[in-house]
């Protein structure tokens, strides 16, 4: 008999749950986000479920770590990268950017980049809730590939009056328009009329629900 087929019902649906979760994303999901996604009342019935499945060989857990839930048949086989933080899109001056003096990375799974290479992606926080329906969030880290070959309708990052800015831009009528993707009626689109800059194509988001659910690399980390 495997080692799954040992759960009960309840058990196996929270396993194949996290399974799914740490396969598409690269990364075990929070006590947090574990409650919402099984509907649990409180992290101690997330702590039990997690006792059973490490109990029976189908998981790790790592000491003192937000992420640290590793799967026994997964846990060697998910590459990561660790791709630079550099700034945070629409407060950070151009030359924040354009200097490129970032001393904090994020470890990714490999497979986000999608074949783009590690030298030519950063990470940039994004700060406002603007993009919010095109799932940027407040606080997201967003993966952006340094390129100015964009298309129409991609998710860009734009240097417009020295502050970046995340949108989605459209090439119409001879002109470039930065588009919010929100329901909200305060945010409008930006007409590119002055000093701009494109610095990049968002390539993927980073999700980070809550403080310390994200794991942040030093840059002389002794580790």
């Amino acid at each position: 008999m495997s080692l799954v087929a040992q759960l009960t019902q309840k058990q196996r649906r929270f396993y194949e749950s996290l399974r799914k979760h740490i396969i598409e994303t690269g990364e075990s999901p929070t006590t947090n986000e574990l409650m919402a996604c099984m509907n649990l009342s409180s992290p101690r019935a997330v702590t039990q479920y997690l006792s059973v499945l490490e109990k029976k060989g189908l998981i790790f857990r790592e000491k003192h770590a937000a992420r640290g839930i590793r799967l026994r048949e997964y846990a060697d086989a998910v590459e990561t990268v660790n791709i630079p933080v550099i700034a945070s899109a629409g407060c950070d001056n151009v030359s924040v950017l354009a200097e490129r003096n970032f001393g904090d990375f994020i470890c990714v799974a490999s497979d986000l980049l999608c074949g783009k290479r590690r030298d030519d992606v950063v990470s940039i926080k994004a700060i406002g809730d603007s993009m919010v329906d095109a799932g940027v969030c407040d606080s997201d880290y967003v993966l952006v590939e340094l390129t100015q070959a964009v298309s129409d309708n991609d998710l860009v990052v734009t240097i417009v009056d020295h502050c970046a800015v995340i949108k989605k831009i459209q090439f119409a009528n001879n002109a470039i328009v930065l588009h919010p993707v929100s329901s909200d009626p305060q945010y409008k689109p930006i007409i590119l009329q002055r000093d701009y800059r494109i610095f990049g194509r968002v390539i993927d988001v980073i999700r980070m629900p809550q403080k310390g659910d994200l794991d942040i690399v030093p840059l002389y980390s002794s580790y």
